[in-house]
C-alpha cells in the first residue's frame, strides 16, 4: 500500500510547491506557509530519494536480500537522511550563509545519518 501512496503524495506535493511558487510570496503566505512549503518539498524529495535507492538497488542486485520487509524499512530511513540534506541546505540559503563549508557539513550529517542506519537497523 505504501508503495502506491508515495508516488502519489510526491505528485500532489509537487503541484502544491508550483502552486505556492506561482500564486503566493513568503510574506502572504506566513510562517505556517512556509513550513508547509518545507513539507512539500520534503515530501517531494523523499518520493525521488526512495525510487532512486530502489533503482540502485535493481542495478546492484543483491543476491543476499532475505528480508524483504527489512530491506523495504532501510530503504525509507536511508530516504529520508538523504532527503533532509536538500532541505538542510534550502534553510542555510535562506539566511544567505551557503558555502563550502556548509554544504560539506550538510554531507557530512547525510553520510553520518545513512551510516549510522547501516550500522544499526
Amino acid at each position: 500500500m505504501r508503495g502506491k501512496i508515495l508516488p502519489i503524495l510526491s505528485f500532489l506535493s509537487l503541484f502544491g510547491i508550483l502552486f505556492m511558487l506561482n500564486y503566493t510570496s513568503p510574506v502572504e503566505a506566513g510562517v505556517l506557509g512556509v513550513l508547509v512549503f518545507f513539507t512539500m518539498i520534503f515530501i517531494l524529495l523523499f518520493g525521488v530519494m526512495v525510487e532512486l535507492i530502489k533503482i540502485f538497488q535493481k542495478i546492484l542486485k543483491d543476491k543476499n536480500a532475505r528480508h524483504k520487509k527489512t530491506d523495504e524499512n532501510k530503504v525509507y530511513m536511508y530516504a529520508t537522511v538523504a532527503a533532509f540534506g536538500p532541505i538542510m541546505l534550502l534553510m542555510i540559503q535562506s539566511f544567505s550563509s551557503v558555502n563550502i563549508f556548509t554544504v560539506m557539513l550538510v554531507a557530512v550529517f547525510v553520510f553520518l545519518g545513512c551510516f549510522l542506519i547501516h550500522k544499526r537497523a
